[in-house]
Formats: C-alpha cells, structure tokens, sequence
C-alpha cells in the first residue's frame, strides 16, 4: 500500500459540503425544471437511505447525532470523521465517495436526527 495516496479528510469534507450544495439545490427545484442529477445520483440516493437504515451505521453515527438538529453541515461535520475513520481501519465498507456522504447528510436530516437515533436506541435494548 506505499503507492496508495494519504487520505486527506478536510479536502473530503470540503467535497461532501459541495456535494450537499449541489444535491439541496436540486431538490429545490420543481418538477417543471431540470434537475441536475448525474448519471449515479438517483443510486447514491437510494444506496444512502439503504445505509442510514443499517443498524451498524447508526452504532457509528448516533452517538453524534443526538445532540444536534437537523442542519445537514452540523450533521455533516459530525459524521464524516467518524465514518471516515471507520472506513479506513476496514470496520465499515462504504465507498468514500463525497456524493455518497452528501446524500447520506440529506438521508439524516430527512430523516431526523432525533427519530434515526431513537430507533437506534430502541434497537440497542
């Protein structure tokens, strides 16, 4: 792995700020505009809502959440070094992708921060 680049998570976060940008703006528009999806957005959409329903994920994730609301740079900052540093130890398997944290930051605050953790709480009784 010496030829593998060093992970850079402030240029990532970065990344994932622009990418939530991008996928807010474009769930604003209305049916009548063009949406400004690419070709593997409306699958990083679906994979995100699958992988904010993993109960795994809510392990990592929670702990964070719990005190926020559902401001989706507040939960984006939360998020990323904690699934970030799971990905790269290999105890998670999500692709590090920014357009995938991006969505799975809207699949949160859609969601709720308080209703995603409370059924991880009742999953951990």
């Amino acid at each position: 792995m010496a030829d593998q680049k060093e992970f850079n998570i402030d240029i990532f976060r970065e990344q994932v700020i622009k990418a939530i940008e991008l996928i807010s703006f474009s769930e604003s528009l209305d049916e009548s505009q063009i949406k400004a999806y690419s070709s593997g957005s409306e699958k990083s959409k679906e994979e995100a809502e699958q992988i904010v329903r993993r109960k795994d994920i809510k392990e990592y994730i929670c702990p964070g959440l719990k005190s926020l609301t559902n401001d989706t740079f507040n939960i984006a900052n939360t998020i990323i070094p904690v699934l970030v540093g799971a990905i790269l130890s290999g105890t998670l398997m999500i692709p590090l992708d920014p357009m995938l944290f991006g969505w799975i930051t809207v699949a949160i605050a859609k969601a709720g921060t308080a209703s995603l953790c409370n059924d991880y709480d009742s999953e951990k009784k």
